[in-house]
């Protein structure tokens, strides 16, 4: 059919071949045109030898042993993708009936399409409306199709809608074209983990609208490639915090800022250590400081692909910056490093402070003050907008 030819289903691979039949043989049951696209680096348990066998004139495929990041074969897939849409899908997702269908009527130019997910209790606080907690299983062996179909049998029957939401996900559908002038996802979060936060950030600066799309539903066994996979399932906490971590340095602020904004912040560090520095630099545009900075940059370049050369500067050469904060690192509390993450919001609510003529007659809303942190706001203008919204193609290679 007609509208099979629209969209390529991009998977990432990563050994759990299980999960990769199982995910193949329902969208071909479902589509026997659909385009997909499997990529494997690294994986080591016959991915390699069953995608060689496949049979298959809609698949195309590529894979390396070498191990690679997320990006990097997400990237490659969308490279090799030859419909107009493209879609982020996992290995561990069944697709309900209707899915390609639903995404292809609710496309419109220029806006990302995010499909609804059905998980087992897992990541049961993380809110979102295009997840919905319902236990089918929580692996292959456990998982009831009947009674997955019965649900989104269900949902096809309602009268749910596309509708607009803030509610961001890795798991979209977006045009092809869109996304390759983007760069893709940026290959600076290895080996995982804000790639997909980074990228809803470069669409949230182009005015990008998300829509949610309730009929286009996927069950989901959670992160049994990555998160909770045995290679990476006791180092996924020391790998999310390393995405935090680039995701500030390039933004500024929190992927799960409630305001989104980037500013010219930056700290003026006395006292201070390697080990203190870590947990102050990334969260900043550039600090200056009294360490010499190579100490800092032998220690810690190699958690980032970032230069941090550019981000450490002698403290006796300040040039003006639009916001800056002033720390003695010997005083700094667990509290004062959590306040240096939210400073971007606070000066963001500062901002919407400033305009309010009664509350600026009682309160210097121009100063920071929180903590063992001060600082000075001498702009408020947010700079996001006038970042890139791309990401090298070198990168990605």
């Amino acid at each position: 059919m007609d509208f099979e030819k629209r969209v390529s289903l991009i998977v990432g691979l990563r050994n759990n071949l299980d999960y990769t039949i199982a995910f193949y043989n329902r969208v071909r049951a479902l589509y026997q045109q659909v385009e997909i696209v499997f990529v494997s680096y690294g994986s080591t348990d016959g991915t390699h030898e069953w995608l060689d066998n496949l049979q298959d004139e809609c698949v195309k495929y590529h894979y390396e042993n070498e191990s690679k990041s997320l990006s990097h074969t997400y990237n490659k897939g969308v490279e090799l993708a030859s419909s107009e849409l493209v879609s982020y899908l996992h290995n561990d997702l069944i697709i309900g009936e209707g899915f390609v269908e639903e995404l292809v009527k609710a496309w419109k130019k220029r806006t990302v399409l995010i499909y609804s997910l059905v998980e087992p209790p897992i990541f049961v606080s993380d809110e979102q409306n295009w997840k919905t907690i319902r236990d089918f299983g929580s692996d292959l062996e456990t998982f009831d199709m009947g009674a997955f179909n019965d649900y989104v049998s269900g949902v096809m029957a309602s009268d749910a809608k596309p509708f607009v939401t803030k509610d961001e996900s890795f798991f979209l559908c977006v045009e092809k074209e869109w996304l390759v002038e983007m760069g893709g996802l940026d290959t600076t979060f290895q080996p995982m983990f804000c790639e997909d936060s980074d990228l809803m950030m470069r669409f949230h600066i182009q005015d990008a609208e998300l829509i949610q799309v309730p009929k286009a539903v996927a069950y989901h066994f959670v992160s049994k490639t990555s998160r909770f996979s045995k290679e990476f399932e006791k180092k996924s906490k020391e790998i999310d915090e390393l995405g935090i971590r680039n995701f500030y340095r390039k933004w500024r602020c929190s992927p799960q800022a409630s305001f989104k904004h980037s500013y010219d912040l930056v700290a003026v560090v006395k006292n201070a250590t390697p080990d203190g520095l870590y947990k102050i630099e990334p969260f900043f545009a550039k600090v200056y400081t009294d360490l010499p900075k190579a100490e800092y940059i032998d220690k810690y370049q190699h958690t980032t692909a970032i230069d941090l050369s550019d981000r450490i500067e002698p403290i006796d050469e300040i040039p003006y910056h639009d916001v800056v904060v002033h720390l003695d690192e010997k005083l700094l509390t667990e509290k004062d490093y959590q306040r240096i993450r939210a400073l971007s919001d606070i000066i963001s609510r500062n901002r919407i402070k400033m305009k309010h003529p009664l509350k600026s007659l009682f309160k210097d809303y121009s100063k920071i003050k929180t903590g063992h942190i001060s600082g000075k706001i001498f702009n408020f203008n947010p700079l996001e907008r006038s970042f890139s919204i791309s990401t090298p193609i070198k990168n990605n290679s």
